[in-house]
């Protein structure tokens, strides 16, 4: 059985050679909405640009409400040498009975093409696996999203497929690239 309940207890955050990973909080609404309203972030994903701030409020407000309810994880990506928020990521989708979840992530455009969302997700990874307890981690990104996809393959993920026109992206069906990892990859 998946630990889920270790995680949301342990509130866990880790380092890595260029960021801090912590929870999102309401204190990081500012700094969100500065990467979240670049139209180019959210391109590829269902979310909209943020237009106004009262957008990030309403999504933090969520994260929030799912940690209470235990069923998504977020944690900031903080750049370790400015302390500014420059994206987010986490795991959501928690099954404990099938020791499973997928991954999420968004970055700031201006960190696109230099490693830092798979330096970031490497460590939620491993926690995952050696802390979590999980048997498999997933992940989908459009057809079209190389950046993800290549983020998936840097952290482990093997892929698994095409789901085609599997989700309406701003009124296009789009086809998603299917991802995981298991334990056996280890």
């Amino acid at each position: 059985m998946m630990n889920v309940d270790k995680l949301f207890s342990e509130s866990p955050e880790f380092e890595t050679e260029r960021l801090l990973l912590r929870r999102l909080t309401m204190s990081d609404i500012e700094e969100y909405f500065q990467f979240a309203s670049d139209p180019r972030v959210s391109e590829q994903s269902l979310w909209n640009c943020h237009e106004t701030m009262e957008d990030s409020v309403q999504y933090i407000q969520r994260v929030l409400d799912n940690y209470e309810r235990r069923t998504v994880y977020i944690w900031a990506f903080i750049w370790k040498e400015t302390g500014r928020l420059i994206g987010r990521g986490g795991i959501f989708d928690l099954n404990e009975s099938m020791q499973s979840a997928e991954l999420g992530y968004a970055i700031s455009s201006l960190y696109w093409n230099q490693g830092v969302a798979s330096e970031a997700m490497q460590p939620i990874v491993n926690y995952c696996f050696e802390e979590l307890d999980c048997n498999r981690l997933g992940g989908k990104c459009n057809a079209g999203n190389i950046g993800s996809a290549r983020v998936m393959e840097k952290i482990g993920m093997s892929y698994e497929g095409i789901l085609r026109k599997q989700l309406k992206i701003k009124g296009v069906f789009t086809d998603q690239k299917i991802y995981s990892r298991i334990r056996d990859d280890l």
